[in-house]
């Protein structure tokens, strides 16, 4: 059996090497220069595996609306949420699905359904990177959830003690015991009212995962071809068809890994993905020299921002945009995201610009916060898309299932509540 996976990020080297043990053939066809360039390059290396919510929470219209005011008074880049005007038109009938979703029952209904996902994912990418010795900068040390206020801080205990239930382990620490344990965050005790620590959380550097899972996958007979753009997939008869710009690739299936891409590559074949780009933001910051390096990944409610040490660099993400699929990182963004970093450690050492490795791309969210895994409809046509910014909190279990899915074997995690039939 020969399998062609589109898209070299998360899903898609994933799948690639689950693939791989089931003994097929596989071909990556990736249209970057290299493993995990777009989403997958730079997002925030945080795999929340204990509280995994989606975006469609309560309050999501209020959330938009203040997003669009952002951009027009002209605070976008300066802000954690921001809606384009010129986005709005493409966004109309996905957001009127999307705040339907965005009560309270549809929404801690996603996020039990994610947790289930993101924990069997932690299950999956802990033996894998065992077995295969992958070193992504990964830590288990959890992450520190912190507060500014007591209202905050409650309502986000309450919203972790309904995933008590599933085993969900926390320790509430008051500002003591919190410097206590985070040392780094001393400047700014005199702000905190306490945090969550998340035991079971986890973190990694993803980019660095896809390229050592795809040095594997290619020693293991895995062809991938870079610079190269999908036109076209044609079933004919039992096979699939791929018309790319350099010629033509026939397999046995498709899996279609390609992110927010996905959807006008499936768009042809009468498959409705109901899908947006979000737009996220992070620096990288070198800390080859500081004295006083966090140890948890660090998560300030109170600005909407999160810190993680991966390595000798530290990550600092925090922003969102809705504006279609423009690129680029503006100066005003990176200028934010280091203000942001420095709200949080006031003491880090003096950053030169030209040292930062700023990092923009586009998460693939659905209208009920939970990803697109498996069939389409289309025989012999898989989707893995749709994680949004869960994509590597559950991308390594969603391949694997997938994986055995494609292969026929009986899979240790059921997939039905992630099919794209929800939506039908």
């Amino acid at each position: 059996m020969h399998v062609v996976v589109i898209g070299a990020g998360i899903m898609g080297v994933s799948t690639a090497h689950f693939l791989q043990t089931h003994s097929i053939d596989v071909t990556v066809v990736e249209r970057e220069s290299a493993p995990a360039e777009g989403a997958s390059y730079g997002n925030g290396g945080y795999l929340q595996s204990s509280v995994p919510d989606p975006w469609n929470a309560p309050g999501a219209f209020s959330m938009f609306v203040n997003a669009w005011s952002n951009y027009l008074t002209g605070r976008g880049d300066r802000s954690a949420f921001s809606v384009v005007t010129m986005a709005i038109p493409g966004l109309l009938s996905w957001g009127l699905e999307f705040l339907s979703n965005s009560d309270e029952k549809t929404f801690l209904n996603s996020l039990a359904i994610n947790r289930d996902l993101a924990q069997y994912t932690k299950e999956v990418l802990g033996a894998l990177s065992e077995s295969e010795q992958l070193n992504y900068s990964q830590s288990a040390k959890g992450s520190l959830v912190i507060f500014r206020d007591m209202a905050s801080m409650a309502a986000y205990e309450t919203l972790v003690s309904k995933t008590e239930s599933s085993g969900t382990k926390r320790t509430l620490l008051d500002p003591g015991q919190l410097i206590a344990t985070e040392s780094s965050l001393a400047s700014i005790a005199p702000e905190l009212v306490g945090a969550v620590h998340l035991t079971d959380d986890h973190s990694g550097n993803s980019h660095q995962y896809c390229q050592g899972l795809e040095a594997i996958t290619r020693e293991r007979g895995a062809q991938y071809y870079y610079n190269t753009q999908v036109q076209k997939i044609c079933p004919v008869s039992q096979k699939i068809e791929l018309q790319l710009d350099a010629g033509k690739l026939m397999a046995d299936a498709v899996v279609v890994a390609a992110g927010v891409h996905s959807k006008p590559l499936v768009k042809p074949l009468g498959i409705r993905l109901p899908v947006v780009p979000a737009k996220g933001y992070s620096i990288s910051i070198p800390m080859t020299h500081w004295e006083k390096r966090p140890k948890h990944v660090i998560v300030d409610m109170g600005i909407h921002a999160g810190l993680n040490p991966l390595g000798e660099n530290l990550r600092v993400a925090g922003t969102a945009e809705f504006c279609g699929l423009r690129r680029g990182t503006s100066s005003k963004r990176i200028e934010y995201l280091i203000d942001l970093a420095r709200q949080i450690l006031p003491d880090m050492q003096k950053i030169d610009i030209k040292d930062i490795d700023p990092w923009s791309g586009f998460r693939p969210l659905t209208t009920d916060g939970l990803p697109i895994i498996g069939e389409t409809g289309v025989k012999n046509v898989y989707l893995i898309t749709g994680h949004g910014g869960l994509g590597w909190t559950q991308g390594t279990g969603s391949a694997k299932a997938l994986a055995d899915k494609i292969a026929g074997v009986q899979s240790e995690f059921e997939l039905e509540k992630y099919s794209l039939g929800r939506f039908r």
